[in-house]
């Protein structure tokens, strides 16, 4: 007869040897700073319209004001409080790397699994376009309010490499987009503004065992060389969290750094 003792023994031992062969997928955490982010925007005013925006544009400097004979210059205060209404375009592109330390007894997972102790190398490349309306408020052409509502396509490729292994997962989503964008123009000459925009997606296959949100936030001034073109320059921060439904480790991707890039508006 075996002792309840032994019975409680050989349960611990048999609960230490399958807790030993199960191991739990850590998270995939990549932030990095500084990396530049080039993009580029087009815009269309429904309403009201350019030509209801003060005039002073870089070329206006040098030129005069083009216009009927006796037309009476846009001013703030002229032109006073109006509802507004655009359609945007905006692409944008950002790569980054990092290093993570998996602890022993735990693992990492990509189309292959990294087991600790282990230091692996990670990498992702996106690329990102975005087509909605924005609309809301202007006050005196100085401050405008803006929710933006559209669809955004996201292209993204991560890759894992660790312990002579290498794994590679990129795909195409889309997903709708909300976000707000507060503008200051104290200047006909430049623009500042903040922007936040957030997307849900999903793979175009439908349920993809994925979960994924993306987010966006910028900050920067556009430079108004002309009245439909301008060059615009400030930060950006980017998010991407990717939460697995199947067996892989869930994605923290966080990369920021300056931004650059052209605007056309029309």
């Amino acid at each position: 007869m075996y002792s309840r003792g032994s019975i409680y023994m050989f349960a611990l031992v048999s609960a230490l040897i399958i807790s030993a062969g199960c191991r739990t997928n850590d998270e995939l955490k990549l932030d990095e700073r500084d990396r530049f982010s080039p993009g580029g925007r087009i815009s269309y005013e429904i309403y009201p319209g350019l030509d209801r925006r003060r005039q002073g544009a870089l070329i206006d400097l040098v030129t005069r004001p083009s216009g009927q004979e006796g037309e009476k210059a846009v001013t703030a205060r002229s032109a006073g409080i109006q509802p507004t209404i655009a359609i945007v375009g905006e692409i944008a592109h950002v790569e980054g790397s990092d290093r993570q330390q998996v602890q022993a007894g735990r693992q990492v997972e990509l189309d292959v699994v990294i087991v600790g102790p282990a230091t692996v190398k990670l990498n992702a490349d996106n690329l990102r376009a975005s087509l909605a309306a924005r609309g809301g408020v202007r006050f005196f052409d100085v401050l405008s309010l803006e929710a933006i509502l559209g669809l955004r396509i996201d292209k993204t490729e991560v890759r894992l490499r660790g312990n002579g292994l290498s794994g590679t997962d990129e795909d195409v989503r889309a997903g709708l987009l909300l976000g707000a964008r507060a503008t200051v123009r104290p200047i006909p000459q430049f623009d500042l503004y903040v922007q936040y925009t957030e997307s849900l997606m999903d793979h175009f296959a439908g349920f993809g065992g994925l979960g994924i949100t993306t987010s966006e936030l910028q900050a920067g001034i556009d430079l108004n060389l002309t009245r439909n073109i301008a060059i615009f320059a400030g930060y950006r921060w980017w998010t991407y969290e990717e939460q697995s439904l199947a067996s892989g480790s869930d994605w923290d991707i966080d990369i920021r750094g300056p931004t650059a890039g052209a605007s056309l508006k029309f």
